[in-house]
């Protein structure tokens, strides 16, 4: 949700997932919360293949 990548995009939203999962334990979770939810920290390069210019 956050990305908005085949979902619209709502920010706030996925925030409150994230939220909730690290409340729930999840270490990648606290990793992005530290981040200030900056997904290139615990993701980078995860799409970059896929919406890269093909030229």
């Amino acid at each position: 949700m956050i990305r908005g990548r085949g979902v619209a995009q709502n920010i706030e939203g996925g925030r409150a997932l994230v939220d909730r999962a690290a409340k729930q334990g999840l270490g990648i979770a606290r990793r992005l919360q530290a981040a200030d939810y900056d997904l290139d920290a615990v993701t980078p390069d995860a799409d970059a293949w896929k919406y890269a210019p093909m030229f």
